[in-house]
């Protein structure tokens, strides 16, 4: 029980650290973009291509090792919410390993070197945003998930997730998209 409790903790501590400080980032973002317009988000993009290494990949992986050792110490790997829950943190991780810190060090050294003009830096800057919101949409369904625990017969409560999720593609991806010309 002692184990339990400790890697419980510090899971909730590293979601806290990792969730809080990616929400901070994205509504700094939006909010440097309406004060200052679309340019106004670039200082935040070079923030996240310099916190992505040395911050948000080692707290997110701290959290799925806590997360797994307090299901290893407490009910078990076979509860539909852990599976959730694993399934949602394996997606939001390779997201940002694999899309979104490539794609914020890309636009922060092409911003530090000049290389790009800034079309080109803002347009792949509100890329990166959208893709960083639905990954939020995403990570806010997994701490529902852990606080719920739904299990396999709430079907009714699963599906309202499925919604969610739905509803966050709707208006992260498909309307960023929109915004740009892309047909959807």
């Amino acid at each position: 029980m002692v184990l339990e409790t400790l890697a419980v903790t510090v899971h909730i501590v590293c979601v806290i650290l990792w969730v809080g400080g990616g929400m901070g980032l994205l509504v700094g973002a939006e909010i440097a973009r309406r004060k200052h317009g679309d340019a106004g988000a670039l200082p935040i993009i070079d923030v996240v291509a310099l916190l992505g290494p040395a911050y948000f990949v080692p707290v997110s992986l701290l959290t799925m090792l806590s997360g797994a050792a307090a299901a290893w110490f407490g009910p078990g790997f076979g509860e539909l919410w852990i599976i959730l829950g694993l399934a949602g943190f394996a997606a939001t991780f390779v997201t940002g390993l694999l899309v979104i810190k490539p794609r914020a060090e890309a636009i922060a050294a092409l911003t530090r070197n000049g290389l790009a003009n800034q079309g080109t830096v803002l347009a792949k800057s509100l890329d990166l945003l959208t893709i960083a919101r639905f990954d939020y949409v995403i990570l806010f369904l997994v701490v529902l998930v852990m606080v719920i625990k739904p299990a396999a017969s709430d079907t009714a409560l699963l599906a309202v997730f499925a919604v969610i999720a739905a509803l966050g593609a709707q208006v992260t991806l498909v309307k960023g998209m929109r915004s740009k010309g892309v047909p959807a």
